[in-house]
């Protein structure tokens, strides 16, 4: 169980980083999109904590696990922030430029692979 959960994970991180990748304009269209209402910003951030806290607690193994804590703190900070320091940071956060985003994209393509290789040796 441990695994699929974790595969899925590593699946949605490399699709959303070769989307990054190959189409930041388009990519960050969509995720601006999905994140400008505030009940589905509320589920997302719930989401990636939820996952986050898996990855914590299901990885214990794996040198990279800090990672996952470094995503419950941003998790934590955009839940409790007020409106308007939570707005300044998905503003900075969707207005960088592509090149910042191509890198974030191949991040997150390692962060999958890395996983996957853990999921493996584990």
């Amino acid at each position: 169980m441990r695994a699929f959960l974790f595969s899925c994970v590593g699946v949605v991180w490399f699709a959303l980083g070769l989307g990054l990748i190959i189409a930041p304009a388009w990519m960050v269209e969509i995720l601006e999109r999905l994140v400008s209402d505030e009940f589905r910003l509320f589920v997302l951030i719930q989401v990636g904590m939820v996952i986050n806290l898996a990855l914590v607690i299901g990885t214990a193994g794996l040198t990279f696990r800090a990672l996952w804590v470094v995503g419950l703190a941003k998790g934590l900070f955009l839940i409790g922030a007020p409106l308007g320091r939570r707005e300044a940071v998905l503003d900075w956060w969707f207005k960088r430029p592509f090149w910042e985003y191509r890198v974030r994209g191949f991040v997150l393509v390692s962060l999958a692979t890395t996983l996957a290789y853990g999921i493996i040796s584990l």
